[in-house]
């Protein structure tokens, strides 16, 4: 059994990477994903790719609590994302990166210093507003297309015939909750999810830190 898996469906390959525990991505991780690339780049019917995971690949503009806070994953990271690089470069075929760990939304994570000068940034997002307690931007979120905090929604994407993908953000407000849902758990509870479900006492994240409340 492997938590990694991809799947093909209308001209776009959806790989799902785990990088959840600090042994990751460990070799065989690598090798199955760069198999899965070779594949997608021989495979003319494959015109995209969107790769999701847990953490944020290293150097993004939410360095301080990503796949940078442990060795392996800092290594292995970077050589997912170069991978990646080559893949865009060699077939000119898009390329999308998704992830999760950090509660607050941003675009454009990859335009980064560090990126900019390692050849080039990918388009990549965090969304982190599912449901988990809300934390404070990092400061390099002013460099980030979008960039927004204390909220809850979910990113809807939009393919086109040759393989490019619009992503919006789509925010859920509290006039959004469904009058069954909040008699189910309380008005009280509802609010208190919108309203006090967030922890900045934390300094936010920045290049370099940990963030010491991502639970």
């Amino acid at each position: 059994m492997k938590t990694y898996f991809h799947w093909i469906e209308n001209g776009v390959d959806f790989l799902y990477l785990d990088n959840s525990t600090d042994d990751q991505f460990d070799g065989a991780q690598v090798a199955w994903f760069e198999g899965v690339l070779r594949r997608a780049a021989a495979n003319h019917s494959i015109k995209s790719l969107v790769v999701g995971m847990h953490a944020a690949l290293p150097d993004s503009l939410a360095s301080g609590h990503s796949m940078n806070d442990w060795a392996i994953g800092n290594q292995s990271g970077h050589r997912v994302y170069t991978d990646l690089q080559n893949f865009r470069r060699k077939t000119h075929k898009h390329v999308y990166i998704l992830s999760s760990h950090s509660h607050f939304f941003m675009s454009g994570i990859f335009d980064s210093d560090y990126w900019r000068k390692h050849g080039g940034a990918l388009p990549g997002w965090i969304v982190g507003t599912a449901g988990a307690m809300r934390y404070p931007l990092p400061a390099t979120a002013s460099r980030a297309q979008e960039a927004r905090q204390k909220i809850y929604g979910y990113l809807l994407g939009s393919v086109h015939g040759d393989g490019s993908i619009d992503f919006t953000f789509k925010e859920i407000k509290r006039e959004n909750i469904p009058a069954a849902v909040s008699q189910r758990y309380s008005p009280e509870f509802v609010d208190y999810c919108f309203e006090k479900n967030m922890d900045f006492s934390t300094a936010p994240a920045t290049a370099g830190q940990k963030l010491a409340v991502h639970k």
